[in-house]
């Protein structure tokens, strides 16, 4: 006997207001900052954030793979463990990095989260990105560049949206929303000329 399909849960609050990307930041309010997340919430803005996983497997909660950008250090974030990382302050904010678990915390159910795992190849990221939301109270989904992370959270997390994200490399996300069948795409615009546009009209699932 075939399994039925889980319900996925509602999303449709992913369009009905804005997400203000790595929270709402400019002048003297830094990105994926607690100042910057109460700024939208303030707003009525959805929030997206970007987890990484370091060294010691701890998830944090910061856009880069690298330090360069923000600290001009060429250090890959995922050689860190949590206490290194502490050593290093957000820029007009004066806080530190936030792990996965206190910006859940500090959200709270307040506004919908978008949450981008920053992985490839691993899965272990979404596992633990499942774990610590085990219990959350709010709205919530997944997005990934990631298809290897998106599918386990597809197989193990069937009712969380998902949703894959993608760029120049329409033949290559065509192929996976095959297989994942995300809930939503989210596309760099900047990428998207009348070709691709028709592609992806023409090739994608019925999602």
């Amino acid at each position: 006997m075939a399994r039925s399909k889980i319900p996925v849960r509602d999303h449709s609050w992913l369009f009905e207001k804005p997400i203000a990307h790595r929270g709402l930041h400019g002048p003297g309010v830094f990105e994926n900052s607690f100042a910057a997340y109460e700024r939208a919430i303030q707003k009525g803005y959805n929030i997206e954030i970007d987890v990484h996983i370091l060294a010691d497997g701890e998830l944090a909660v910061f856009h880069d793979n690298n330090l360069k950008r923000i600290f001009g250090e060429n250090i890959e974030i995922g050689d860190l463990t949590y206490e290194q990382l502490c050593r290093y302050t957000l820029p007009f904010v004066n806080e530190k990095i936030p792990t996965f678990r206190q910006v859940l915390n500090y959200i709270n159910g307040r506004t919908g989260l978008l949450i981008e795992i920053k992985t490839y190849i691993h899965t272990q990221v979404a596992a633990l990105v499942a774990e610590a939301l085990e219990g959350y109270v709010g709205d919530y989904a997944i997005q990934s560049f990631s298809p290897a992370a998106l599918s386990w959270y597809r197989k193990h997390v069937p009712d969380i949206p998902l949703g894959m994200l993608a760029s120049d490399v329409v033949n290559f996300s065509l192929y996976w929303t095959r297989v994942i069948r995300p809930d939503f795409i989210s596309y760099d615009v900047t990428d998207l000329n009348e070709r691709r546009a028709f592609l992806l009209y023409v090739r994608a699932p019925k999602l």
